[in-house]
């Protein structure tokens, strides 16, 4: 029996000019929707997010839309290898801090130190909103590229058991108790678009030289 998505928080409209200007930076980004539900997550689980807090986690992974970033092996590296981990987390930041530095200064109504260490913290959490980030991260993943992680499967990328290992780890790593339940939700929603295994064509052609 398929299971039928769970509720999932609603989209927050964009208050500031420094949002909107980060939601036409971001728009190229083939994970573009991803960015957008986290920044939805946020608010629903801290309404009170600071603009820092809103912009960190609508960028928090852009520095997959620039070449020349850390490269994570699928199937052989962990989830929460630190040499991966840190490296795309900083790698974000700075892109962001730079990015917010082009900006006109009167678009620019927040704290950029603040909003490049928040984006550096966002796959490990922390103080002062960084869990609220990473909390925000995994259910916008869960809801967002579960068909990446299946993706993944069909494609051989990674066997079924390490792709359903992201989806519990995405769940396993959140601090914030209100994000707990509909991460237990939409984990069972995620697990059970993964397919058994990679068909036979596919897993041939990607093992041919």
């Amino acid at each position: 029996m398929t299971v039928a998505l769970p509720w999932t928080a609603p989209e927050v409209a964009l208050g500031t000019d420094l949002e909107r200007a980060a939601a036409q930076w971001i728009e190229p980004y083939n994970q573009q929707q991803h960015l957008m539900r986290t920044r939805d997550w946020l608010v629903h689980l801290s309404p009170g997010a600071n603009v820092e807090m809103r912009l960190a986690a609508m960028t928090h992974d852009i520095e997959r839309m620039f070449p020349g970033g850390p490269v994570l092996d699928l199937a052989s590296r962990d989830w929460d290898d630190p040499f991966y981990l840190f490296a795309h987390g900083t790698r974000s930041a700075e892109i962001v801090a730079d990015w917010m530095g082009e900006l006109e200064p009167a678009c620019v109504a927040a704290d950029r130190k603040e909003v490049r260490r928040l984006v550096a913290l966002h796959e490990v959490g922390g103080l002062r909103g960084a869990d609220e980030i990473q909390a925000a991260d995994s259910l916008s993943f869960l809801e967002s590229l579960a068909d990446v992680a299946r993706d993944w499967v069909l494609s051989g990328a990674c066997s079924r058991e390490k792709a359903a290992a992201k989806l519990y780890y995405s769940v396993d790593r959140i601090r914030i108790p209100a994000a707990e339940e509909p991460a237990a939700q939409l984990l069972e929603w995620a697990l059970d678009r993964l397919p058994a295994a990679a068909p036979a064509a596919d897993r041939d052609r990607v093992a041919a030289p």
